[in-house]
Formats: structure tokens, C-alpha cells, sequence
């Protein structure tokens, strides 16, 4: 992975799904983050979570627009592998797979998706988690239950950036497992939210699926990403010029 706007990033998706597939066979833990405009600002601001998404197996791109802008400043065709992609792949597998977060119902649509597919889903186990602070989690507990189903694949959906935290803080209790911060992949799944068909380039903008269905919540997100957006540029591409140099 190379550093972009302070985050390892690795924009090759066939890298990704590597290291990924390694990290599985050989029965290693750790985490993979989906790096969003959320993730990247609420990194710019917090020097600890900085750390956490640094500290990963891999970083996936789930942002076009940081795809894009990478992309115009070291004059690369970069583009984003976002969250729904990745969970549409592993899904479908046969890996040993957790469903952690999120609720029946949800997890019963996703099941009912992959049966329509002919697939089954016997893979694949649900554990709820309480809505709690993410300091308040009793980690051990929630790992022991994670250790009795000997996962290769834990879907952590929590939402940014408490689910990187979280991760982070049940990796030393966990056996073994390739944790993914998802978000709402498990919504775009089953179509809940949908990905907009409209694109221009490599510019997907899925966001504004996810700001016609939490229009407050996004709102929140999107404006502080749009502010940084100019300092992203100038910081990056001043380092640019310098590796240049």
C-alpha cells in the first residue's frame, strides 16, 4: 500500500483480493477498512483513528472522488473498490463467515438473497451486538462467542468510525478472522439502498443513494468531507511535487 492524504491505500483490486485470500489461508487475524470520504475526514481530524486505519491488512478505496482525486494528482488511472463490491464477492463464497451488528431481519434478507442465487447459506452465522458506545463493549464475551465458530471472515457492521475502533479493540481477543469495517454493504445487498446507475468516468456517486435514505445523517458526513476536500489537494500535492523533487 502507498500513502495518499495520510491513509494507506491500495488502489489494485486484484492486490487486495491477494492479500485478502493469503491472510485467510493462513488462518491470520486483522482488519480491512473501506476508506470513504467519513473515514478519510474523521481521519484528517483524529490522529489515534489515523493510526487504526494505518494498522490494517489492507485499505480498500470506497470513495470515487478520493479515487479520482489521487488519481489527477500523481497522474494515475486509480479507482475505488467500494463496500457493496467487496461483500458481493465474499458473500457468495463458501468461506467460514460472521455477520456481526445489524438484525435479524436484515441478516434474513441477505440469506433470502443468497438463496435466490443458489447459493447457500449455511456459511454464514449471525451474532447481534448490543447498541452500545464502542467503549462499552464486553470484547472477551463477544470474541468468545466469534472463537466458537472459528470464522474465516467477519463482517463488522457498525458503522465509521465505530466499527475500525471496535475491530481494533477485539483483534487481541480474537483467534483468527479477517474482520471488514462494512457499513452499509449489508443495505445495499439487498437493496435497501441502491447504487445509482449514473456515472461519470470513475465518478460512481453512490453517496447520494445513502443521502435519499439518511439525508440528516449523511448530511453530516458529506459537508465536512466537501470543506476538506481543498486542503486535501493542496497537502497532497505538495508532497507530490516534493517526492518529485
Amino acid at each position: 500500500m502507498n500513502n495518499y492524504f495520510g491513509i494507506n491505500l491500495e488502489f489494485d483490486s486484484n492486490k487486495i483480493h491477494q492479500l485478502i485470500a493469503k491472510a485467510i489461508i493462513d488462518n491470520q487475524k486483522g482488519y480491512v477498512c473501506v476508506v470513504d470520504g467519513n473515514v478519510l475526514t474523521n481521519a484528517q481530524k483524529n490522529q489515534d483513528y489515523r493510526t487504526i486505519i494505518n494498522n490494517s491488512l489492507v485499505n480498500a478505496c470506497d470513495g470515487s472522488s478520493i479515487a479520482w482525486l489521487a488519481g489527477r494528482i500523481y497522474k494515475k488511472d486509480f479507482r475505488a473498490l467500494t463496500g457493496p463490491e467487496i461483500f458481493t464477492k465474499y458473500i457468495e463464497s463458501p468461506y467460514k463467515q460472521i455477520l456481526l451488528g445489524s438484525t435479524d431481519n436484515v441478516v434474513e434478507k441477505i440469506k433470502a438473497k443468497l438463496k435466490s442465487k443458489g447459493i447457500e447459506d449455511d456459511h454464514i452465522q449471525h451474532i447481534p451486538v448490543p447498541f452500545l458506545s464502542v467503549d462499552s463493549f464486553n470484547y472477551s464475551e463477544i470474541a468468545e462467542e466469534i472463537n466458537k465458530l472459528n470464522p474465516d471472515i467477519i463482517w463488522v457492521s457498525l458503522g465509521a468510525p465505530k466499527q475500525e475502533i471496535f475491530m481494533t479493540k477485539i483483534l487481541p481477543f480474537i483467534d483468527k478472522g479477517v474482520m471488514f469495517g462494512i457499513g452499509a454493504a449489508f443495505n445495499f445487498y439487498i437493496g435497501e439502498i441502491n447504487s445509482p446507475k449514473t456515472h461519470i468516468g470513475t465518478l460512481k456517486f453512490i453517496w447520494i443513494s445513502r443521502l435519499l435514505k439518511e439525508p440528516k445523517k449523511q448530511l453530516k458526513r458529506i459537508i465536512p468531507y466537501i470543506k476538506l476536500l481543498p486542503k486535501l489537494w493542496w497537502n497532497e500535492k505538495i508532497k507530490y511535487k516534493n517526492i518529485l523533487d
